[in-house]
C-alpha cells in the first residue's frame, strides 16, 4: 500500500505530465508527435516512480536494515526500468520528438521537487 504522501507526489507527477502534453500540443501547433513524445517521456518517469513506491513501501514496521534494502532494490529497479523505457521509446518510435520526450520526462521528475515544496 502506498502512503498518502507518495500518492500525492505521483498524482502531481501525472498532472505535470498532462501539462507538458498540453504545452507540447500548443507548441507543436497540433502536430501529434510532440504531445505523444511528451506523454512517453512523462510515463518514463511516472511508471518507474510508481514501481519504486510499490517495492519500497511494501513492507511496514520492519527493522531499518530491511527498509533500506527495500529502498535500494526499488531504486535499482526504477533506474533499470527508466533506461528500458527510454531505450524502447527511441527504438520503436522513429518519429519521436526528442525535445518533447525530454520535456515530458523533466516535467514529471520535477514533481519530486514540487512535492517537497507543497504541503497537503
Amino acid at each position: 500500500m502506498i502512503n498518502p504522501e507518495v500518492r500525492a507526489v505521483l498524482r502531481l507527477q501525472w498532472t505535470l505530465t498532462a501539462v507538458a502534453v498540453l504545452a507540447a500540443l500548443v507548441i507543436g501547433q497540433g502536430e501529434l508527435r510532440h504531445p505523444v513524445s511528451a506523454l512517453i517521456g512523462g510515463l518514463a518517469a511516472l511508471v518507474p516512480a510508481w514501481v519504486y513506491a510499490r517495492i519500497a513501501y511494501r513492507k511496514r514496521h520492519v527493522p531499518p536494515a530491511v527498509l533500506m534494502k527495500a529502498h535500494f532494490t526499488a531504486e535499482a529497479v526504477k533506474f533499470c526500468l527508466t533506461l528500458i523505457m527510454f531505450s524502447a521509446a527511441l527504438l520503436f518510435f522513429k518519429d519521436l520528438s526528442v525535445a518533447g520526450l525530454i520535456g515530458g520526462f523533466l516535467a514529471a521528475v520535477s514533481g519530486y521537487w514540487f512535492g517537497l515544496l507543497i504541503r497537503n
